[in-house]
This record gives C-alpha cells, structure tokens and sequence, in this order.
C-alpha cells in the first residue's frame, strides 16, 4: 500500500479512537485541571508573545531575528553585514555551538525546516550564490518559508532539557504560532516599513572601501531600498467561527554595476506570506483550525560582466494543514495533519555560455558588441555570454502527528502528568536539470568563412565558432524516504521533587536507523516556598536527514563534445567523471549529548536563573574523499565530525511589570559565556581527522580540539528596558548590548620538528595565529506611537533605531592576514505606519 495512503489511515483510525473514548467518558461535570511545563523544562524555555514582538527593535523581522536577547544562541559572524545590508534571508543561529543548520523550526505543528541543502555557503552569500554553477544543488537556507515575524501569535525556543515532544535536532527548537482568527469582533490592519541607503550608516574596511562604493561585487551593496507591506483582515463568521487572511510582502533593490560592461543592473530580493487561517470552536470545547499558506521567495543575481548571465534562485512553497484539539475527560489530544510543497529553483536567462572574441587581432567582432576582459585599445578581448539553464530541487512531504497530554494523576504520595504521541512524515524529493546545459571549452576559432548550421548556438555567421563545448546532460535524481516516531513522557512530582522521564524513538529508512533520545530532568524546591530552584537534566537530541548527499549523485557529471569545423557534427566523448559523489551506507545518525544543572532564585520581586549547558555533538556526518579503481573520485561520508559546547548564562527578570502613576516598565537582563569547539571549521560538512595537527592558541592540539571559528562569540549581556505611557499611548523599547570582540586568526604552515610548541610532535601542523578586536556595546530603540482616529480605527507610527550610536563593530575575517575586516551595519533607521481597526 502507498505509505501515504497508509499515513492518512492510521491518522484517522487514532483520531476515530479518541473520539470514541471522549463520548464515553466525558460527563456533564467535566473537571478543569491546569497543567503545567516541568519546571526543569521550563528553564530552558523562552516564550515570546505577539505583544513583545510588536515592541521588539527589528530590522527585517524574521523569526530568528526574536532571538536576539536569548544568552544561550549565537548568531553568525556574518550577521547584519555592513557590507550587505539588503539581503533578506533569515539570520542563521547556534545552539550551544551545535551546526546552524540543526535546528528544528516548527510553524503551527508542522516543520520549516528546508533539508535539501541547508548549509550550503556555509549559510553566507558569496559572489558565486546558489545557483552560479550548472553543477549546484540549489539551496534555500536554512528555513524553507521566510515568515515574517507579525503573523506570529507566539514562539516557544527550546535550548536544553528539550521534551521528548520534540526530535529532528541537534541545536535548539523554535516552535511558532501563527496568529488565529479573533472571533469578537472584525478587525484588520494595513503597514509600511521602510529604509534605505540615505537611513544607514556603513562601515568599511579602508581596503575595500573604493570597489565597495563601485557595487562591483554581489557582496558590496552600497546602495539598497527595502520596502514591507503587510495587509490583514479578520472576520468572525459566528460566536464559534472566523476567518484571518493576511499578506506579507518584502522586497528590497540592490543595484549592482559591471565595472567592464559599464552598465548598471538590479539585483532583487523579494519574500512574499500569504495566509488564510480558519476555526471552529465546537459546542463540547474542542477546537477546529485549518491553514493555507502560500509563501515564496526569490533572489536574482547578475554574474559580472556577463551579458544575459543573471539568474534567479526562486524558494519557499505552499502548505495545508488541519489541526483538531479535543478536550476528553482523561486529557487533551492534538491531532495534526499537513501537506507541503517547497522549492528552490534556478532559472538563468540563456541556457549555454559562451566566451566569445568581441575583438580579435584589431578586428572588432560585428555580432558581440560587449566587451568583458579589457579596454577598448586591447588587441584581443572576450564578450562573456549566458548562463547555465534551468535546474531545481524540490520537496514534497506529508505529515500525520497526535499529542496526548494526560490529566493529572495520583498515585500513592506521587502525582503524574503523562504526554505521548507520535509522528509519521513522508517525504519526496527531487532533483531535475530540465535541459541539457552548454558552456564552450577553450576560445573561439575566428574566420570570415565560417557558415554555422541552422540551430547552433555556439557559432556566428561569418566570425567565429568553438570547436569545443562541455554538455551537461538533462537529469532526474530522486530520493525518497519516510520517517516514524513515538514518545512517551512522564512528570512526577512528590513533595518538593519534581523528575521528568521522556523517551523518544525515532526511524527513518533513509539512514536505516533506530534512534533512541532519552530524556532526563528533574527540579527541587528547596525550601517548598517556590523561591529557590534546584534544576538538573541529561539529554540526547537526535539530528534530521539531510538529502544533500542523494541528490548530489552525479549532479558534475558532463561530456566533453568536439568538431573539426563549423560545418561537421559534434563527436561526444565518454562520460567524464570528474566531479565527486556521495556515499551515504553505514551511516549513523548523528547525535548531541547534554548535561545541565542550575538554580533559580527569587529575590525580592525579581527571579535569578543561573545555567551551565555543555553538549557533546557526536557522530555528526564528516566528509572525507577517495578515488575507485576505475577513476571515479568521490566524497565518502563517515561519522567523524564532532562540536563540543559549553554555556553559562544568567537571567533576571521582574516577577511582573512595574505600573506607576504615569508609566509602565518592564525590563530583563541576560548575559552568558560560551566556549565552542568543532571539527568543521571550513565547510558544513567538511571533517578533519586525527592526524590534521594545529596550534592553537599557542597549544598543539587536533582541529577537533581548537576553538569554532564561528558562533562561538564568548561574553556577551543583554538589558533590555521597556517603556509605555498609556495616557499617550506611547511606547519606548530599549536593547542596550555587549559583546567581547571578535577574535580573527591568520593561518600558515608550522613544519614540526619534535620542539618548541610542537612537544614530541614531528611533521606539518595548521599555525593560528589570533588578532584580537575591541569588545563593544550595541544601542537598539524601538519608539512606537498610536492616534486614535474614528470609532475602533487608529493610525500607529514606529521608528526602530539601531545601533543608536554608530559604532564600529568588526564582526569576521577571514584567515588571510592582508584580507579586509568585515564590520556590522551602522546606525540604520526603519520608518513604518499602519491604519488599525
């Protein structure tokens, strides 16, 4: 039977059950019971309200964005680049130094997270994008939909003593909400946001700052303009129904120059949201919800100096999803179905390359009036043309999942509060170059007498004519696979003790695995006053499959094509193999390990939480290459890669918000310490095994030992201070931040000899060597003012500020010593206004 077919029924079967159960159960005198999250896990728990998003400072607002005042996330180096401040792909993060592509991103229920190519990059732009190469696997970051954070309710992070609820992660959970219908009353809303390059304050290393005022580069963007609509309209249909539909829009325009051509051209950025949200509210207290979204995005970049050479990297899809809450005399039961449908495909505006002679000899060609190599008084130049066609990945996937939250149970002096579930997610993916691709080898053969054949792209009438193409053959790789999970979960309490046991069991038959993620935590009450907190857990999060490695298969492979003249047939040689693929058998399923403990403390009117986390991320995929027997070069995976993170964060925030006579006030503080290790420090699944030596901060150690390169900034404090004067119904969020400096290191070769910094150690080590920049303190304002006009409408202006006071901040750089500092954007002011009603 079709193992979606068979997902649907035992979904319904389950759901059937429970029905049947609740209908001879429930009373007419049904209970009310109140759970609660375990205390352990709520210590690891962040929950941001719609409330605190709207006075959140924000500049592109995506959903990792939220995160920014979380001590136990790091954002990458490349993280509100000055020298990219259009893009608007999503912030990537880690958790306690796990991979940044680990972490599982759910909307309402269902996952977000795009597993085609996630960390393709490295997760940063380059000058050659996804898409630049006929041989890329197209990639979309790390979240398949850019979802803007004001369609949000709520979002939950997770960072440690994670539920056995939730699986597919090595890092840190991130469950969001979108926003339901309001069934009061109808309402709505229209908002603009806005900035620009006249809003934003840059800051440039000296080195590069002539080519980066000159736009020559996709990743110099001294020019941009961003613009953000959003429309929403809710409509209660009846007492128990209503309908939401909003829509989202995000462009920005990034004017690039081809310093050769001597032309200008756009490069775009456009993410759009639409939502159509319904529920029910039935007689017997359960709750209806279904969703449809549909939410693209699209990126186009020019290639420089190349005529007809833009592409555009098209992503994000659509879902549906209807989600059941049943209210039951034994508890609560959620039963979530979905479909979704995402993409990332490339299209480029000509299907070959060719580099043709614009001039030859002093002989300037009549057909390729552009000119890409040179100055006008060169002897020989060359006219770039083309691109390289139409290929893309896409996903498809089917969901069925049920959560069972038990009430409360009293055995003996314990009291018990059970969840289970389980999941079934059936997946289908694809990879497809929809023609063949053409790229000329060598140069031209220039002659008056040429006469092409009719169709023939790499030839002109009496000029010119390659005799040499690579073709990249049409192709169909596909990759299926099915994933099934279950957990059962358990929090006693007795006494002051508090002990949650969870278990979850996951397979797919993808790696052929058996995953068991056992889960661990418990709390104590010191003094049974609530005050003071003892927490502890030990951990296992198992990662998501990653189908990269499938659809990889043979994506390099090409013929090389030749011919005499213009006038003979192309003659095709043998298959060439020069491009690695992936072996995937004998894989494990890579894990993290977690260990925590700390205390919260009630002082005064404020709670203190003090927590270490360290995580031992282990069989994590390691790449590592060989050549067969026959020639064929390839990547073999292995098991090798590890991380290794170590986390001390404090928190302290206000029991509830302070009312005076004038002024509301809230406020928190936060600040931690991380040190990060990781065997990847290049590429995402690079691995460098024992034998690679480095010294490292004076010390010789493995690579796996050294400290990331990345995510791994070790202090740094947030305090965060949020005004409101109701009677002007005005609004003052401040984010007033430090960070310890970015420390960069320069690389060269270290030849041991058995002395010195080498101890005993003879033959060739990585030599680090550290430039360490000023620690900083980062200024974020959020002012927020609302007119009331006619009736129920009123006019909302907002002005997000940050960093207030310009300051340099160098953020990365890489391990060329004479190679320019990159520096995080300078002061940018953000316009915005909405009509409410």
């Amino acid at each position: 039977m079709n193992r979606s077919v068979y997902t649907f029924l035992v979904f319904g079967a389950l759901v059937n059950a429970a029905y049947a159960e609740e209908k001879a159960l429930v009373s007419d005198e049904d209970t009310i019971v109140v759970r609660s999250t375990p205390t352990s896990q709520s210590m690891g728990t962040q929950i941001i309200t719609a409330t605190q998003i709207a006075k959140m400072p924000t500049r592109n607002g995506s959903i990792t964005e939220l995160l920014k005042n979380n001590p136990n996330v790091q954002f990458s180096n490349q993280s509100d680049n000055s020298n990219t401040p259009g893009e608007l792909q999503p912030e990537n993060v880690s958790f306690h130094g796990e991979k940044f592509y680990q972490n599982s991103y759910l909307i309402d229920g269902l996952s977000n997270n795009n597993t085609i190519n996630p960390g393709a990059n490295n997760g940063e732009l380059s000058n050659s994008p996804d898409g630049y190469s006929p041989t890329d696997l197209p990639a979309g970051g790390t979240q398949s939909f850019w979802i803007n954070a004001e369609l949000i309710a709520s979002a939950e992070v997770f960072d440690s003593n994670i539920s056995a609820k939730y699986g597919g992660f090595t890092g840190g959970v991130v469950d969001a909400k979108l926003k339901d219908p309001d069934l009061n009353k109808p309402s709505g809303r229209i908002s603009f946001r806005t900035t620009n390059h006249h809003l934003t304050e840059y800051h440039v290393d000296d080195r590069i700052h002539e080519a980066f005022e000159q736009a020559t580069s996709l990743t110099y963007q001294p020019q941009f303009t961003k613009k953000f609509y959003t429309a929403t309209i809710n409509q209660p249909l009846s007492d128990q129904a209503g309908i939401i539909f909003s829509y989202n829009r995000q462009e920005s325009d990034i004017p690039f120059y081809h310093s050769v051509l001597g032309k200008w051209e756009d490069q775009n950025r456009k993410s759009e949201n639409f939502l159509l949200k319904g529920s029910y509210l039935l007689a017997n207290g359960d709750t209806l919800r279904a969703t449809a979204m549909y939410s693209p995005h699209e990126s186009t970049y020019p290639k420089k100096d190349v005529e007809d050479g833009a592409f555009t990297n098209t992503g994000g899809g659509y879902r549906f999803n209807l989600e059941w809450n049943h209210l039951a005399q034994w508890g609560k039961v959620t039963s979530l179905i979905g479909y979704q449908f995402e993409e990332n495909d490339i299209q480029h505006e000509s299907d070959y390359y060719a580099s043709w002679y614009n001039r030859y000899q002093n002989t300037n060609s009549k057909s390729i009036s552009w000119n890409s190599t040179g100055s006008a008084s060169t002897a020989t130049r060359l006219g770039y043309y083309g691109g390289s066609g139409h290929f893309a990945t896409e996903k498809s996937s089917l969901t069925a999942k049920q959560d069972y939250e038990l009430k409360p149970i009293q055995w003996g002096q314990t009291q018990h509060q059970i969840d289970l579930g389980w999941n079934i997610d059936n997946y289908s993916a694809r990879y497809q170059r929809f023609g063949d691709v053409i790229s000329s080898r060598g140069t031209s053969t220039w002659s008056t007498a040429t006469v092409c054949q009719a169709g023939d792209v790499l030839c002109l009438e009496g000029e010119q004519y390659f005799k040499n193409r690579t073709l990249y053959p049409a192709r169909v790789v596909k990759g299926n696979y099915t994933n099934i999970a279950a957990y059962l979960q358990d929090s006693m309490r007795w006494n002051n003790f508090e002990v949650t046991a969870g278990m979850r069991l996951s397979y797919d038959d993808y790696l052929s695995n058996l995953n068991i993620s056992p889960r661990l935590s418990g709390s104590f009450d010191v003094f049974g006053d609530h005050k003071t907190r003892l927490f502890a857990g030990a951990n296992r999060y198992h990662a998501q499959s990653l189908l990269a490695y499938k659809l990889r298969q043979g994506i390099s492979q090409y013929y090389v094509q030749s011919r005499t003249n213009a006038s003979s047939a192309w003659t095709t040689g043998t298959l060439t193999k020069a491009s690695y693929d992936y072996d995937i058998s004998t894989l494990k399923t890579p894990y993290s390990d977690e260990l925590n403990l700390g205390i919260s403390q009630r002082i005064a009117d404020t709670v203190w939480t003090l927590k270490y986390v360290n995580r031992q991320g282990r069989d994590q995929f390691g790449r590592n290459n060989a050549t067969a027997a026959d020639g064929q070069k390839y990547y073999y995976l292995s098991n090798e890669g590890k991380t290794k993170g170590n986390t001390v964060s404090l928190n302290i925030e206000p029991i509830s918000p302070y009312a005076f006579k004038y002024i509301d006030l809230t406020w928190s503080f936060n600040a931690s310490y991380s040190n990060n290790k990781s065997s990847s420090q290049t590429y995402y699944d690079v691995s460098n095994t024992d034998e690679n030596m480095v010294v490292f901060d004076n010390k010789l150690m493995q690579r796996g030992d050294m400290d990331a390169l990345d995510y791994s900034t070790p202090w740094k404090a947030y305090f965060n201070v949020d005004m409101t004067v109701p009677r002007w119904n005005f609004n003052w969020t401040q984010r007033l931040g430090y960070t310890s400096g970015y420390k960069s290191y320069s690389t060269s070769t270290l030849i041991c000899d058995g002395t010195g910094l080498c101890g005993n150690y003879v033959g060739n080590a990585t030599l680090y060597t550290p430039v360490k920049y000023k620690n900083y303190v980062s200024y974020d304002w959020r002012f927020s003012y609302t007119k009331p006009m006619f009736k129920t409408q009123s006019l909302e202006l907002t002005v997000d500020v940050m960093n207030v006071f310009n300051t340099a901040i160098e953020s990365s750089k890489s391990t060329t010593l004479s190679s320019a500092i990159t520096y995080k954007t300078g002061r940018q002011i953000w316009l915005g206004a909405a009509w409410n009603w």
